[in-house]
């Protein structure tokens, strides 16, 4: 067997001048910094008692020589020639603070890591504003690294600890003096540091790098397809990643003055808008293909690697991109999921359900010049049938494969019409409606809720349904508005036979929790509502309602007329049935606006 790897050793100096010459590529140096500043500490404390602290492993990056990166750089190398696999943030870590460079935080901002020094103590600590007032400590050793001259910044330290200890009525004596210029300089000397290094050769293939990474770490975390792709966007296209990365950073909080990619159903991570570009771009719903394209992979010649086949497919990524990270695309098609009645990330059980409709969105807009209103619709109803069915969850990629696939082969948007339109009518039938739904494979199960149970809010929200039990006309769909309550959440979950009640009655909670024996209410109004049995509360809060109002608000809240006297197990089965029907009734609305 081909030897793929081999063990060496560099120093901690050799791995930053690396580094700096752009030969080694720290992706991390742009990413999110997750260490802690202690444990930054932790690792200057085990270097300076020559502890071990660990291994790096490189991999070789392939066909260096004709190698060009997409973008400017503005390093020695063109691109890097080994790119850094294990050991991201020992790295990282080492490279800011003895480069004094800044990192990126878990909110991508740029923050300093400050690393404080006691040399008479030979202790390290996070710097706050003790060890800086302390003139005992060198309050950021990052300016013992950069400085150009080591013998002045000791003379220098010495000399203003001596003065302070002079305003006490105390001296610094010879023996310290020299306790702290040798520490110092052992500071210093921990560039010398040296870590063994395993180096993967470029005709390594993906699945042995991950496989080495696992049985290095003792089965550790796997690495992803996802973080190859990543890897090769910072060799190749950095300003790429960099969009990706900014793209997903401004989804967490809104921008004043400026719209971005936050809004309010989800928040959006870089293996999110891979697989948007994969699937929008290249066809492919595998991120394991994905990464494999844009390595530059023959899939005729099995390991063959083409640098031609690898800048088409950059230039296509290149060509692509932008119009995934769009952001007016963005929001239209946010606009179409909440037009489907998906008004909160909370009724949204799987992430892939958004970002693989997205794609099928940018497919229609830019593929098929699908005009807005067409595309809206079209989203609404496959995002709603998606949801619905799970079609993003488990084993799904192979089903998305297909689809894309598919759709690759047609040439019109009356063609990609009729794609969406038939799997959605093959699948939603009277029969899924009044049969599998309403049993255990939808509305028939307990606990918190279900892909079925989104689909029956989402569908109030599509109809407009008011609160139940309310004396006011508030919408359901008015209680997802973000501030609407404080720090309160204004919807609350609430079972219509009380659970005290079913418990004195002998129900287990698998049966009092049962998905038709919930609702949404106004949590005001749920402050009036007993333990007592439905016969006895129900009078009570519809009291000043007339017969009318009454079922009226029955009908939009899926409630049999009559329920408060019928058995609880009757109950359960004929509000299975109408919350059912009203997630049918949604469907047509969409399905009709679609056609």
């Amino acid at each position: 067997m081909q030897q793929i790897f081999s063990n060496t050793t560099l120093t901690v100096n050799q791995l930053i001048e690396k580094i700096d010459t752009g030969e080694l590529g720290l992706p991390e140096l742009q990413r999110p910094f997750i260490w802690k500043d202690s444990k930054v500490r932790d690792l200057f404390d085990s270097m300076m008692r020559g502890y071990p602290i660990g291994y790096l492993m490189l991999w070789e990056c392939p066909s260096l020589d004709k190698k060009k990166s997409i973008g400017v750089d503005a390093h020695s190398y063109d691109s890097p020639k080994e790119v850094i696999i294990d050991g991201q943030q020992r790295l990282t870590s080492l490279y800011a603070v003895m480069k004094g460079k800044k990192v990126i935080n878990s909110k991508f901002d740029e923050k300093s890591i400050v690393i404080s020094y006691c040399p008479l103590q030979n202790k390290f600590e996070v710097g706050y504003q003790a060890t800086k007032n302390d003139p005992e400590w060198i309050y950021n050793i990052s300016d013992l690294f950069t400085s150009t001259n080591t013998f002045k910044f000791i003379g220098d330290f010495i000399k203003r600890l001596g003065d302070y200890r002079s305003t006490k009525g105390a001296a610094l004596t010879d023996e310290e003096q020299g306790i702290i210029a040798d520490r110092i300089n052992g500071v210093v000397n921990l560039k010398s540091h040296t870590l063994p290094v395993f180096d993967i050769k470029s005709t390594a293939e993906e699945e042995d790098v991950s496989e080495i990474f696992v049985r290095v770490n003792s089965g550790g975390v796997s690495l992803k397809q996802n973080d190859f792709i990543l890897t090769l966007l910072s060799l190749y296209w950095d300003d790429g990643r960099r969009e990706i990365e900014q793209f997903s950073k401004d989804s967490t909080a809104p921008t004043k003055g400026k719209t971005t990619s936050y809004n309010q159903l989800t928040t959006v991570s870089a293996q999110d808008v891979i697989r948007v570009v994969m699937a929008y771009a290249f066809d492919r719903a595998r991120l394991k293909y994905g990464y494999k394209l844009l390595r530059g992979a023959d899939f005729d010649k099995k390991g063959a690697v083409d640098d031609n086949l690898r800048v088409q497919r950059f230039n296509t990524l290149k060509d692509k991109l932008p119009d995934v990270l769009d952001v007016h695309s963005w929001h239209e098609f946010i606009k179409a999921i909440m037009n489907a009645g998906y008004l909160s990330g909370d009724l949204i059980l799987s992430g892939n359900a958004i970002f693989y409709t997205y794609a099928l969105y940018l497919i229609a807009k830019h593929r098929f010049n699908a005009s807005y209103n067409e595309n809206m619709h079209l989203t609404s109803l496959w995002f709603f049938y998606a949801s619905l069915i799970s079609l993003y969850t488990g084993s799904f990629e192979s089903t998305v494969e297909n689809h894309l696939n598919s759709i690759k082969s047609l040439k019109t948007l009356d063609e990609y019409k009729e794609f969406i339109l038939s799997r959605v009518y093959e699948r939603l039938t009277n029969d899924y409606f009044g049969i599998t739904l309403v049993g255990s494979e939808g509305l028939a199960v307990s606990g918190r809720g279900n892909n079925a149970w989104n689909a029956y809010v989402a569908s109030l929200n599509i109809m407009n349904a008011k609160i139940l039990f309310s004396k006011s006309n508030l919408l359901v769909s008015k209680l997802f508005e973000p501030g609407t309550d404080g720090n309160r959440k204004s919807l609350e979950k609430h079972h219509l036979f009380p659970k005290a009640y079913l418990k004195s009655q002998g129900y287990s909670d698998a049966k009092i929790n049962q998905m038709a024996n919930y609702a949404f209410i106004d949590w005001k109004d749920n402050m009036d509502i007993l333990d007592d049995a439905p016969s006895v509360y129900y009078p009570i809060v519809c009291a000043g309602l007339s017969d009318e109002q009454i079922r009226v608000m029955e009908e939009e809240n899926a409630l049999p007329h009559g329920w408060e006297n019928m058995p609880y197990d009757d109950f359960l089965i004929e509000r299975r049935k109408l919350m059912a029907a009203k997630i049918k009734a949604a469907f047509e609305i969409l399905k009709k606006a679609a056609t």
